[in-house]
């Protein structure tokens, strides 16, 4: 009998002593920022790409976060999960004066990446889907706020300004409370 008692006794200090770890969640977060691309700053030969840059986005106002039982200081891995942008202006456009779209996050203090592209784009087309790269973006997230950078190359002038939307939408690993 007591070849057992001291086993189990080793087996009880074992989980009293040890502190539990969070339990990790994951759940998808969206986001949204738009952008306009001046008419004036598309040359008239195209080939050459054309930086814009987007509004901050606040990533820390979001009840999503609080809705999964977590906060934004527990994220442990963010990553883009899709990205679309759409032609919101004017009505008529589509993305034949587009040739390839790149889109880069940045965020205070950190490094500008790239995560997202399209090239060999439908010119009928008013939304397209980039293609998502695999890059870890949770002190961004963290941080409160990311800014974009969305670079396109023209192949063609335009004779307005073209309104678009980006709709983004992370994959969140998180800490729960």
């Amino acid at each position: 009998m007591n070849k057992f008692i001291l086993p189990l006794a080793l087996f009880c200090m074992t989980f009293v002593a040890c502190e539990q770890d969070g339990i990790s969640i994951s759940f998808n977060v969206d986001y949204t920022t738009e952008f306009t691309i001046d008419a004036n700053s598309v040359t008239s030969t195209g080939g050459i790409p054309v930086d814009i840059n987007t509004p901050s986005v606040s990533t820390s106002g979001s009840t999503v976060y609080g809705d999964n039982n977590t906060n934004i200081d527990k994220i442990e891995s963010a990553k883009l999960k899709t990205l679309s942008i759409s032609i919101t202006a004017p009505n008529d456009e589509d993305f034949s004066f587009i040739s390839e779209v790149k889109l880069y996050v940045t965020g205070q203090g950190l490094s500008e990446e790239l995560v997202a592209s399209k090239s060999n784009i439908d010119g009928t087309a008013t939304s397209i889907d980039l293609d998502v790269q695999d890059v870890e973006l949770a002190d961004h997230i963290k941080a409160g706020e990311f800014s974009t950078r969305v670079s396109v190359t023209t192949n063609e002038t335009i004779t307005d300004d073209v309104e678009m939307k980006a709709d983004m939408q992370f994959k969140i690993t998180a800490t729960a409370l």
